[in-house]
């Protein structure tokens, strides 16, 4: 087991690379970010190889999206991937609002509240869901899947058209369509409901994944600032997320834990505003963005 959580790779596409060998490393990099935090994720020693898998779950989903033209995943495997992002998301949705949002929130609150007690109920929670994310990680169905995206993203397919078509063109044509999808989302973001705030933030991280991709067919250092300031962007979208995502688990426990009522809207309270406060800076995060795609 890796001794600490394990981040992505950069990854050298070669510009005389077939868009199908591309598709294969591209697959190879997402499945070792994954399978190199599972261990961490079975043990439960650092919460942030839970954050890591994810990320790699939904790179490799970025990347499954992105080539899905040249190369569509079986459904039976789609629909494993989807059980696996499923058993980890509760996991780490709790993790964030226990140890990160309640946190940073009862440090500056009212000891009457009854915070105290609301993060206690949280961090209670999240172990229960990360005992059964790492359940999940350490089960045959896993091993399976991973096994068998292996075996898939090795195969070379004889009908694919075009196998040997410029890398370059193909991935120019992929981050065209991302960059024009963000646009059309994050058009007066400040005014935005929390639906279009969430498509925006799929859009940016599509983009961002597009990006990382592919970075290696551009020049370093424009392909580095472009992916710097949609991260700013991303991130900031990230934490009006969390916070939605906060309120939701909140109000479900609020009516099987009347004695936190207070607690519970206090907080709600304090999302509420921190994530307008979050939702008016979009705009210029969007305007510096905007000039960089």
């Amino acid at each position: 087991m890796n001794a600490t959580p394990v981040t992505a790779s950069p990854i050298a596409l070669h510009k005389d690379m077939g868009i199908l060998q591309a598709h294969a490393a591209v697959m190879a990099e997402c499945l070792r970010h994954i399978e190199a935090n599972a261990p961490g994720v079975v043990a439960g020693t650092d919460a942030e190889f839970l954050h890591q898998m994810r990320v790699g779950l939904r790179r490799l989903n970025a990347a499954l999206r992105l080539f899905g033209k040249v190369r569509s995943l079986p459904q039976p495997l789609r629909l494993e991937v989807k059980w696996l992002d499923a058993a980890l998301g509760p996991a780490r949705d709790w993790e964030v609002l226990a140890n990160s949002t309640l946190p940073r929130i009862t440090a500056s609150a009212p000891a009457h509240l009854g915070l105290a007690a609301l993060l206690q109920l949280a961090q209670e929670a999240a172990q229960r869901h990360n005992a059964s994310a790492a359940q999940a990680v350490a089960s045959p169905r896993c091993r399976a899947l991973l096994d068998a995206l292996h075996a898939w993203a090795a195969q070379t397919p004889q009908d694919m058209p075009q196998p040997n078509a410029r890398l370059k063109r193909f991935a120019e044509a992929l981050l065209d369509s991302a960059s024009k999808r963000l646009r059309r989302r994050a058009q007066h973001l400040p005014q935005a409901g929390q639906r279009r705030l969430h498509r925006s933030r799929i859009a940016a991280k599509r983009l961002r994944y597009a990006l990382e991709f592919f970075t290696s067919q551009y020049p370093s250092g424009p392909a580095r600032r472009r992916i710097d300031t949609l991260a700013v962007f991303q991130d900031a979208l990230g934490a009006i997320n969390d916070a939605a995502v906060a309120h939701a688990l909140l109000e479900h426990e609020a009516a099987s834990h009347p004695a936190l009522h207070t607690a519970i809207a206090y907080v709600r309270g304090y999302l509420q505003a921190d994530s307008r406060h979050q939702t008016k800076a979009l705009a210029g995060l969007w305007k510096r963005l905007r000039r960089a795609l």
